[in-house]
């Protein structure tokens, strides 16, 4: 019965993607030929609107398909032309669902740092392109040891799509670990987090850099599965496990809303120091979620 429930869901989250999907490619070619700037942005603006479909139709039929058992802290209010840097803890495939659920509807919607592989993804892969995305490599170093003329080429194409960016209101989401939170993981990097992998500065630095006095503020959110990581399949037969989030709005420090993060090395001390101290706070949330999770205390979401 459960795998049934699951390949129901499966089909009918896909229905979702190639209904939204279809006018996306349409305009793809559209957008290919609208030379002028005032073109591109209004197929930008449509595109984004195809894409904010997709996200209600997830919310939707997540909600009827009581997929999970949420329970979130929601963020204030925040400005829909905003531009937004949204940092997170990765787990799991579902960690992208929780967190359409946790961020405002009103707010531009999220382009996520993705893995170049992402974009053989059936329908998704080609609309992460459309939508400029951030597409990176993640070369391995062993890889870089070999290929070293391809070191930094994942910075340069972050650098390139947040350039884009300054013109238009935009939620930039960055997973600061890299890859998904496993022991194993945790393990091989000596990592100082109970709960985390060690964070990674340079996206994030590229971020603040390039949008500089433009970028509104950082959302923090922090997620956390009181009864184990479930899988992309675990929520799509509902097997309901219990899913807690906290979140909160930072201010960007002045002296690090301007700087050379390659070339300037007090900057990059300073920044990555920061960045360390968001990263402290997010394990000491995450402990105190998990305490007040088994001790079967109230918590205060929605």
């Amino acid at each position: 019965m459960r795998s049934l429930r699951g390949l129901t869901a499966l089909l009918l989250h896909f229905g979702n993607s190639l209904l939204w999907c279809l006018p996306l490619y349409a305009l793809i070619p559209v957008k290919f030929l609208a030379f002028r700037p005032a073109w591109r942005a209004r197929v930008d603006r449509l595109l984004a609107a195809a894409a904010g479909g997709w996200v209600r139709g997830t919310l939707w039929l997540t909600r009827r398909l009581r997929s999970l058992d949420l329970e979130l802290e929601p963020l204030p209010e925040l400005a829909p032309q905003g531009r937004y840097l949204v940092v997170c803890n990765h787990q799991s495939w579902v960690d992208i669902i929780v967190l359409i659920h946790l961020l405002p509807c009103n707010i531009p919607f999220p382009r996520f740092f993705t893995k170049k592989e992402m974009l053989w993804l059936p329908l998704l892969g080609i609309a992460f392109w459309a939508l400029d995305f951030p597409i990176m490599h993640r070369y391995s170093r062993e890889f870089l040891e070999r290929h070293p003329h391809l070191r930094g080429r994942d910075l340069i194409n972050a650098r390139r799509a947040c350039e884009r960016f300054r013109r238009r209101p935009v939620t930039i989401v960055n997973f600061l670990e890299g890859t998904r939170l496993t022991p194993e993981k945790h393990a091989r990097q000596e990592s100082p987090y109970r709960h985390l992998l060690r964070p990674r500065f340079g996206g994030v630095a590229l971020v603040v850099n390039a949008l500089g006095e433009n970028l509104d503020a950082i959302l923090d959110l922090t997620v956390v599965y009181p009864a184990g990581v479930p899988s992309f399949w675990d929520f799509l037969c509902g097997h309901r496990q219990p899913v807690r989030a906290t979140s909160r709005v930072l201010g960007i420090p002045s002296h690090l809303r301007g700087g050379d993060y390659g070339a300037d090395g007090e900057y990059r001390r300073n920044f990555q120091g920061w960045i360390e101290e968001i990263w402290e706070e997010k394990d000491r949330s995450i402990d105190g979620l998990l305490a007040k999770e088994h001790a079967g205390g109230d918590f205060t979401g929605r």
